[in-house]
């Protein structure tokens, strides 16, 4: 799949140690890319370890060849734990890793491990 991303705004947030990025992907011709790929593409983009980088949101528009989006870039693990709800770091990992979280999760067994960072 090819697709492109142009950064439209980036913000440097000191407080949470995060970087804020406004990107627009454009996919002519094809669906939307998944999240996983966007995320590495962003990150090598931006110089960032994958891990600490994460796609908020991805919004496509009907009959539109682009899509808007929003993604942090945190300098270090404990700042993306905290700040970022549970829910979006499951969904930047791969379908693998996120099946055996939940299924983790139910059960009531550890799963933090999982993440990587």
């Amino acid at each position: 799949m090819t697709f492109e991303i142009e950064i439209l705004e980036e913000k440097k947030n000191p407080l949470v140690d995060r970087t804020e990025i406004k990107f627009r992907i454009d996919h002519f011709g094809e669906s939307v890319p998944n999240r996983l790929e966007v995320k590495k593409k962003l990150a090598a983009m931006q110089g960032a370890k994958l891990e600490f980088t994460i796609i908020r949101n991805i919004k496509s528009h009907f009959g539109g060849s682009y899509s808007m989006g929003r993604g942090m870039v945190y300098e270090n693990a404990d700042e993306l734990k905290y700040y970022e709800p549970f829910h979006i770091q499951v969904r930047n990992l791969d379908p693998d890793t996120r099946s055996e979280i939940y299924k983790l999760k139910r059960k009531g067994e550890p799963y933090q491990q999982l993440f990587g960072y």
